[in-house]
Parts: C-alpha cells; structure tokens; sequence
C-alpha cells in the first residue's frame, strides 16, 4: 500500500509505513476477511440517513445496471449509461436507501468521465450536477414538491396542471407563496401548464426581482385589500364596506379561472371539491359552538343561516359574520346544478360569454326582484339572491378575452352598480361599497397584474395566502384574547391593535396549517418508499 510501482526495482522494495490513511471503509466478515465497501469522502448524510455511495452502486449493479452514484445533502444522483434503466435504477435506490422518491433522481449518459487511473471522476459528476441544478429544468423538482404539499393526500405528476388537479382560489394562494418562496417566475396562464412546462421554461430568478417591483396577479392583490377592509369594517363599522362584496366577485372569477372547464365538462365532483377545504375548519367552528353552547346551532350545520330565520342570539346558528362561507357553498352549488343541465353545458361550450352574460342577467333579476318576494328584513343582505349577481359578475370577467366582451361587461357593471351605489342607496357606506366592487371589477378585467415593490409585493402575498384563516379567526381576538384590555387600551388603541393582531392570528394559523401539510406529505412519500421496498 505505498503506492504505484512505477519500474521493476519499484516491486522489491520492503514495507516503508506502517499505515495509510487511504479513506477506504471495509467490513470485516466472518472468516476475518476484510472487504473495501467504500470510502469515507463517499458518504453523506440525506434527510437524516447515513448514504453510502458505493454502496448504492453495489446495489445496481447487482440488478445488472452500471452507474456512478454521488450526493449531497440535497439527495442522491445517479449517472447510468442506458437510458431505459433510468427509472428503474430510481426505483432500486428508493429501496436500497429508504430515502423518499422525491430525493432520488437518475440520469442517462454516453459514458462516465474517467481520471487517468481509469477510475470514475466522481468530482467532475458532482460539478455536472451543481450545473444542472442551477439550469431552468432543476426547478420542476422543486416545483413538483410544492404541488405535492399543497395537494396533499392527492397523487401528483409532472404532466399535472394546477387546473387538472382541481384547484381552487385557496390552494392557488398557497401555490403562490411556494412558488415565490422557491423564487419561480409566474408567468400568466401558469394555472394550465403543467408541472414539467412550469419548471422548466420559467427559472428561479432570485436576484433583480427580489429587491425590485414586482408583478403580482390582480385577483392576489384584490384578496388581501378585500380581507382588510372585511377585518377592519368588523372592528370600526366605519368607513370602509366593500370587502365581502370584493370577495364575492373573486369567488366568481376564481370559478371561472380553475373550475370552469370541470363546470363545462360536466365533472360536478372535481368542481365541488374546492368547498371541503372552506367547509371543514368551518365546521370546527360551528362544533366549538355546539360544545360551548350545549346545543347544535342547526341554521349553521345547514348552511342557511344567512337566509335570516334564525338568530346567534338563540343560539340557532353562528355569528352572522360567517355568513359569506354559506354564501359560498350555495353559489358554488348553484353552478353546479346549472351545469348538471346538458343544455346548458352545450351552450356555455360554444359561446361561453354570451352564456355568462345570459347568467348574469338572471342573477340581476333575482337581486332585484327576490327581495320583493322573499322579505325577511335587513338580514337578506346575507342571502344569496343579494350576492349572487356580484359572484356572477366574477364569472364574466373571467371569460372576457376581448376588448369588446370588456367593454360590454364593465358597461353592464356601471349601470347596475351605480343604480346600487347612487339610487337605492341608504346611506354613504353603501355609495362607497359599491365604488369599491366597480373598482376591483374594473382592476380584474383591465389590469392582469400589479406592480409592487418586493418588500410589499411579499406582505400582500402573505396577507392573500392568508385570507381565509384571516376570515375565520380575526374576531376572536378583540372578542376574546383582548377582552381584558377593552377598559385600559385607548379606543384607537384597542381597535389598532384588534386589526393587527386579527391579521397576526390568521397569518400564524396558515403556517401551522402549511407546517401539518408539509408533514403528511413527508410522511407519506416515506410511506410509499416503504410499501414499495416491502
């Protein structure tokens, strides 16, 4: 072990050292023979287990696949010479090392690069590798991760599209801020391509555009306006309505954005899958209730609490301020059941605008002439036949892919919202909340994006992504949490701090809530890993 001979007189040379520290490991068997199994440099340490890369080579080339395996902390690669024993040398590693499926990737080359010795260049594998991980296509692993937690327990693929997979306005909050996070650009219409095209044609770019403006979608920026003004009007009363109403006319363009070709295609249950995730913390809520109370509040397990026969004071049902989730469900129902009808699927198929605006003017006769029939005090400003026409007005926009559709559609906007805003107006809040529906209407069909500075841009997406928790749990801590400081804290104070801390609690919230997924999704690629090794 001194070395190479280099001459013959090289050969006859007697023991010069007495070790080398050469970095080889070997195991001893049970005949006292040792056997170099690898080296220590080619080692490391991945999602908390001890790799050891030769043995993993070993453990190909047993199945008849020569390869040169290396690794970092960011998974182990494979280097394989025939392009058909990709997958499968991805599929003998999984289980050689236990190491979930999304840590392994494998690669087919002509050949390995080889030192002078003869021996594999492992070092110019590992610079190929840290090339190839700063190129476009190194992005989809990340990006497929993404889609897998925010999808979870959903199977996800590369051919996947956000849409395909049956996305809703929530989950494409959630993609965005993990698409951000990973420093992706979003380009527009990214909801339809699928995960490999998002990867690969649209890099991180983690450097101008960190610290510059920003482009931001519109419907994003209009979510996190509209759940401040909803948590502010809760606190103060005064001076600015329009949140709900906004947000109305989001849930109508998000159904249009993700769930109309399902709507169209007739496939009821992917497009009804969006209310499970609004649907179960909101029964959580109404349980907590139910316990405090000592009795189901049955309005609210329903969902028809916002149709003004019963009252929280009863304890018949929850807090009127959830009335827009019961709002929700009934309009994501009511396309539903419209798009049940063959006829009208038919229709909305060939001529999808006209079709809207058809649904559009019904949705303004029943605003109109509902209330005349169906009286049931200042409570119906809850129901949906008085919500109804905002949803629908989000529908249409998000199929007017004209400049005539646009001005046709912000036409019929101005007439009927100013009617609303200016003649059967009570009061000025109402003037200013119907100003301030035409104004996002105005922002979703003329303006896809917002340009904002990084730092903003970053705070409106948290605030966006957040929205709902936001919705959920911003008056429990005025109600509840600050109950003690209501007679110490000046009015402002008080009202500053209940603003804050509400937008706090939903924002703490989505993280947990995004920490769990994040969870279930580890556990379960390691479970996969495990029943396909077994």
């Amino acid at each position: 072990m001194m070395g190479y001979g280099m001459q013959r007189s090289d050969l006859a040379r007697g023991a010069e050292i007495e070790a080398l520290n050469t970095g080889d490991i070997a195991v001893q068997d049970d005949h006292g023979f040792f056997r170099i199994v690898g080296r220590r440099s080619r080692f490391a340490k991945i999602a908390g287990l001890r790799i050891g890369f030769d043995i993993m080579e070993q453990a190909l080339l047993r199945e008849g696949i020569s390869a040169a395996v290396i690794g970092d902390d960011a998974g182990l690669q494979a280097y394989v010479i025939s392009a058909d024993s990709v997958k499968r040398a991805q599929r003998i590693l999984a289980q050689a090392s236990h190491l979930p499926a999304n840590l392994i990737s494998a690669t087919a080359r002509d050949s390995f690069p080889r030192l002078a010795s003869g021996k594999i260049d492992y070092a110019c594998l590992q610079e190929e590798t840290r090339k190839r991980r700063t190129e476009p296509r190194a992005v989809s692993g990340n990006v497929l991760d993404a889609y897998a937690r925010v999808f979870y327990p959903l199977a996800v693929s590369r051919k996947d599209s956000f849409v395909s997979l049956g996305g809703d306005s929530l989950r494409f909050l959630q993609l965005v801020m993990e698409l951000e996070q990973l420093g992706v650009d979003i380009p527009d219409g990214w909801e339809r391509m699928t995960i490999a095209e998002l990867g690969t044609h649209h890099p991180a770019v983690l450097s101008s555009k960190r610290h510059g403006a920003r482009g931001l979608p519109t419907d994003l920026v209009l979510r996190a306006i509209a759940i401040l003004l909803v948590v502010i009007q809760h606190e103060m009363l005064w001076p600015v309505p329009g949140g709900s109403g906004v947000m109305m006319l989001l849930v109508g363009f998000s159904l249009a954005r993700f769930q109309s070709t399902h709507l169209l295609a007739g496939r009821l249950s992917l497009a009804l899958r969006p209310a499970i995730n609004v649907l179960i913390p909101y029964f959580l809520i109404v349980a907590a209730y139910a316990v405090i109370w000592q009795t189901i509040p049955w309005a609210s397990v329903t969902l028809t609490g916002n149709f003004g026969y019963a009252e929280p004071e009863r304890h018949e049902m929850i807090p009127y301020l959830y009335w827009f989730i019961e709002a929700y469900v009934q309009a994501l129902f009511a396309f539903a059941l419209l798009f049940a009808i063959p006829a009208a699927r038919r229709f909305a198929q060939t001529q999808p605008f006209t079709f809207s605006l058809g649904l559009l003017g019904f949705a303004i006769v029943a605003r109109f002439s509902l209330p005349l029939v169906i009286e049931i005090g200042g409570c119906q400003i809850f129901a949906l036949y008085w919500v109804f026409h905002l949803c629908v007005f989000g529908w249409c926009a998000g199929f007017a892919d004209s400049p005539a559709k646009r001005l046709v559609l912000i036409a019929l906007a101005a007439l009927v919202l100013s009617y609303l805003a200016f003649w059967e107006t009570v009061w000025i809040g109402t003037t200013i909340k119907y100003l301030t529906i035409f104004a996002a209407l105005l922002a979703l069909v003329y303006m896809p994006r917002i340009r904002l500075p990084a730092d903003t841009g970053r705070l409106v997406t948290l605030i966006a992504t957040s929205a709902f928790p936001i919705y959920l749990l911003h008056r429990y801590v005025p109600e509840l949490l600050m109950l003690p400081a209501a007679g110490i804290l000046h009015v402002a104070a008080f009202h500053l701090m209940a603003i804050a801390g509400g937008v706090v609690a939903g924002i703490a919230a989505n993280y947990a809530m995004a920490g769990v997924r994040n969870l279930l999704t580890r556990y379960s690629i390691e479970r996969q890993t495990e029943l396909r090794s077994a």
